[in-house]
């Protein structure tokens, strides 16, 4: 079972900044330690703009710090568990994004997992000094694609032996080893080569949550880790057997693609002390965040996926028994309050499935990669 963790603020509750012990910007860092002393596979970092709809209603914790800087700052913080970044691709370009990910991926050893964030938000143009965005739902998806293949090529525009810095002759790196791309497409024009050496990983595992019908396409073609929202175990059955056969028809492996469920647990020692929290939770949504939060619901983000109310060894077995009846290859938790759910998700429900023999008891490998069983992509330039 593989088991990722997302953070965002003061967790994915919307009243979970009025029962946070935290500041009003939290110790990022000692979360991620902590997830990395549980063993977790990686750790995601949210998108960094927020709605004005949130903002403006003024009851709702929409301060989000921008995650690629912040992926930086905790790689020296961490030895062993993958970070992931989002970034929004319709207000970027595919050579920064591959370049900052190439350099985030070696500076982690082979860490760095890229969260393609597929929103095409009209909030967010007003605030960014940027070309017409495309005006359709199919446009909007083809540029997609287009980006992602351009920041695959231009990872793989450095051979992974191309520099040898031979003092004695020289020779700092095989020119003849460093490629240009010549990408012309319908919207991006990239000469290439990127001027960062290829990630430790080969290509950063990329990760994808878009429940469109045009985001399922895409993440067929190009994902290595999607992460979905299913409330029922078949549903979710239904949904990784879906996009399993799409990935096959797009002429990949489905074995290259993990399939994580969404999960926000509200735990307690007993099953009426979790009602009883959820309860509270849920009554102490301040009502202009709650009317802003139903004004976005149409947005095609993250759906919020399964919430399980219960204690840590119940949750544990449903975790087991939904990866057993191949309904996922593991869960993205995504705690109610951070970092006060923290406690009880890493000190008793890991243990519980650890016990169970659901999940690994320590890294059996460094890189991220390797900590989600995906092969190292060859470099099609080495030929």
């Amino acid at each position: 079972m593989h088991l990722t963790l997302s953070l965002t603020g003061h967790g994915f509750h919307p009243a979970g900044w009025r029962q946070s012990s935290a500041p009003a910007i939290p110790n990022y860092r000692a979360q991620v330690q902590r997830a990395e002393s549980a063993g977790l596979d990686a750790v995601l970092l949210g998108p960094a703009l927020g709605s004005p709809g949130l903002l403006l209603s003024g009851g709702a914790d929409a301060m989000q710090l921008d995650p690629m800087p912040l992926l930086g700052s905790l790689v020296p913080q961490s030895r062993v568990i993958g970070l992931g970044a989002s970034v929004f691709m319709s207000h970027t370009e595919p050579f920064h994004t591959a370049r900052a990910f190439a350099v985030l991926d070696n500076l982690s050893a082979g860490r760095a997992a890229w969260c393609v964030d597929t929103r095409q938000l009209d909030y967010a143009a007003a605030d960014f000094a940027h070309l017409p965005l495309p005006a359709t739902t199919a446009a909007r998806y083809a540029r997609a694609l287009e980006y992602i293949l351009v920041v695959k090529q231009l990872w793989d525009s450095w051979q992974d032996d191309t520099i040898i810095a031979d003092k004695a002759s020289g020779i700092f790196a095989h020119g003849t080893r460093v490629h240009r791309i010549d990408h012309a497409g319908e919207y991006f024009t990239v000469r290439g080569p990127l001027t960062a050496i290829r990630p430790r990983q080969g290509r950063p595992v990329i990760v994808q949550w878009d429940m469109s019908a045009e985001g399922l396409a895409l993440a067929a073609a190009t994902a290595d880790v999607f992460l979905a929202s299913c409330a029922t175990l078949e549903e979710a059955k239904a949904f990784s057997a879906s996009l399993r056969a799409a990935t096959a028809t797009a002429g990949r492996d489905p074995a290259e693609l993990r399939v994580l469920l969404n999960l926000t647990p509200i735990l307690a020692a007993t099953g009426p002390a979790a009602e009883a929290r959820a309860t509270d939770l849920d009554a102490t949504v301040p009502p202009a965040a709650a009317q802003a939060l139903l004004a976005e619901a149409g947005e095609d983000g993250p759906r919020s996926g399964l919430r399980f109310i219960g204690t840590a060894a119940a949750l544990a077995e449903q975790m087991g028994a939904w990866v057993a009846a191949g309904a996922c290859d593991g869960w993205n938790l995504r705690p109610a309050v951070l970092p006060d759910d923290l406690g009880p998700l890493l000190s008793e429900l890991v243990p519980a499935l650890q016990r169970a023999g659901h999940l690994r008891n320590a890294y059996a490998g460094a890189t991220l990669r390797e900590h989600l069983g995906l092969a190292r992509p060859a470099n099609p330039n080495a030929a």
